[in-house]
């Protein structure tokens, strides 16, 4: 019968942990030895006493005083542009509208968001930005609200956009190119009341390319771009397009900041039309995370809603905008 007996170290195995331990300890315990020896020899006790309390500390102190590896921060900045339809932001319109030989109450929404991919950077100085975007335009008639409420409300018209783009600041100036697609639907109830739109219904899409310049001066900022159409439903849709415009904002008051916004916009389609959009009035720092603004807005020109960019468009009201960066 077998007896448990008490483990024993073997001395061979002891014999080498030992030996490694001492390697490795070995030229610690030599530079410390002659850090020692070196503080012997001075001959002042309080200078010899510090260099005592230094022994072992300078290791640490190295290690402790690099700096831990940091991403260089993203510095590729586009303003928002105030009056420009086509920006990504989120805003509600109530006016008088004139479009299609009528003139009626409107509401006008948009909901959109710009998102930062990825920053593409090849040195300190310069790097590139990649953001992806995405926008949803509606327009309803409010003297419509009380007949089509029951079949689902008053929507005349929706427009749908994606979009990516690169962006990069300079010392003075920014630019951005981009690719969207746009596609847009008439609101069935619209459909219903206006039947010739059955047979004049234009599923319109298109994708564009935009290359914008921006350039801030002092409390102003001027842009300008170009576009061009690669594809389109209808395939016949002029390919050309051009932008304008400037923005003021003024000094900070209580929260409060006067805003003054010009988006001019040209599109072959539109005959050589310049479209305007101009808004006036103030952004408010409080009560909400982002800024927001409150603001009187005037359209004029050819429709920048859905497939009736052949038509004449007059729109006055009261916006309230928020860009969401």
């Amino acid at each position: 019968m077998k007896t448990n007996q008490p483990n024993q170290r073997h001395p061979m195995k002891t014999a080498t942990s030992t030996l490694l331990f001492l390697l490795f300890m070995a030229p610690q315990t030599m530079a410390q030895t002659g850090e020692l020896k070196a503080c012997r020899t001075i001959s002042d006790d309080a200078q010899r006493l510090a260099c005592y309390d230094r022994i072992g500390l300078s290791e640490d102190t190295a290690n402790s005083d690099q700096p831990e590896p940091q991403a260089a921060p993203t510095n590729n900045h586009f303003p928002a542009l105030l009056a420009d339809l086509n920006e990504p932001n989120l805003y509600l319109s109530y006016g008088r509208l004139d479009f299609l030989g009528d003139d009626f109450n409107a509401f006008l929404f948009g909901a959109g968001i710009r998102q930062s991919v990825k920053d593409f950077r090849w040195s300190d100085d310069h790097s590139l930005t990649f953001n992806v975007y995405g926008q949803i335009r509606s327009q309803f008639d409010v003297d419509e609200l009380d007949t089509r409420n029951n079949r689902g409300g008053a929507l005349i018209n929706t427009d749908f956009t994606i979009g990516g783009e690169l962006v990069q600041s300079l010392d003075t100036w920014n630019w951005r190119f981009s690719y969207s697609h746009r596609s847009t639907h008439l609101g069935d109830e619209f459909i219903i009341d206006n039947p010739n739109y059955l047979t004049d219904r234009l599923n319109l899409s298109y994708e564009v390319v935009r290359w914008t310049a921006h350039k801030p001066l002092g409390n102003w900022d001027i842009y300008g771009g170009l576009g061009f159409i690669t594809r389109s439903e209808p395939g016949n849709l002029a390919k050309d397009m051009w932008q304008l415009g400037w923005q003021w904002q003024g000094a900070l008051w209580h929260n409060l900041k006067p805003v003054w916004a010009v988006d001019l916009h040209s599109w072959g389609a539109y005959d050589s039309a310049i479209n305007i959009n101009t808004r006036l009035g103030v952004e408010i720092q409080q009560w909400t995370q982002t800024p927001f603004q409150v603001l009187l807005e005037y359209q004029d020109g050819h429709s920048p809603y859905g497939q009736f960019y052949t038509e004449d468009l007059t729109f006055m009201g009261l916006t309230l905008l928020s860009n969401w960066r």
